[in-house]
């Protein structure tokens, strides 16, 4: 185990400090209309004390996605690692990722905003490529978890793996990222019952790949 002299762990107490500051006010007040003044003054240091740990407000962004990130992964995982087929891990995290929904919906919301946010300085910011990695290793255990269905014969063996990953995680990501934004406003006006359309949806969109005995009757 690494041992850190004072000034590392008084360096890493700081670092976190700006990160859960920079995590509140992202979450309160969405990416554009947070700055890095008001991170500042949540954390309660200047703001030349937070260029000393990140680049920008877009790496502090992608550090804070990278969290997020894994604990959105500590969900799903639960899900792959508890089905007995491949189709039923899948089933299962998505499932995890309603009830992540449920416990963090604004941390959804920033996660999803990913795709807006441009790294303005020249300089390569290793929290995106870390925050990169991650998500590309999630995509990496979704899709061996799609193979192991398919050997195993709960997944439609014709489907692509791979493609079936990126197809499944963006239209569930995309789904839920609809529904935070909108809130309850969509199914009260079609006066529909909130969780009975959430789990509608997921179940017709995981019929896709069902190659179970029930899906085929």
């Amino acid at each position: 185990m690494e041992v850190l002299s004072r000034k590392e762990r008084e360096r890493k107490v700081r670092e976190n400090e700006i990160i859960q500051a920079a995590e509140k006010i992202l979450k309160t007040k969405g990416y554009n209309d947070t700055s890095m003044d008001e991170i500042a003054k949540e954390a309660q240091f200047t703001k030349r004390t937070l260029y000393q740990y990140f680049q920008n407000k877009e790496d502090l962004y992608f550090t804070v996605v990278l969290n997020e990130y894994e604990k959105l992964f500590g969900y799903l995982k639960s899900g792959l690692e508890n089905g007995d087929t491949g189709f039923m891990k899948i089933y299962l995290s998505c499932l995890e990722y309603y009830n992540f929904y449920l416990n963090y919906p604004d941390t959804l919301s920033l996660i999803n905003y990913i795709g807006y946010v441009k790294n303005k300085s020249q300089a390569v910011s290793k929290k995106r490529d870390d925050m990169l990695k991650f998500d590309n290793f999630i995509f990496k255990e979704v899709a061996k978890v799609i193979e192991e269905g398919k050997n195993d014969g709960s997944i439609k063996a014709s489907l692509n793996s791979d493609m079936t990953a990126y197809s499944l995680i963006f239209m569930i990501t995309g789904f839920f990222n609809q529904i935070s934004v909108t809130g309850h406003t969509f199914t009260e006006h079609f006066k529909l019952e909130f969780e009975e359309f959430i789990m509608y949806s997921l179940n017709l969109l995981l019929k896709s790949i069902d190659n179970t005995k029930e899906a085929q009757r």
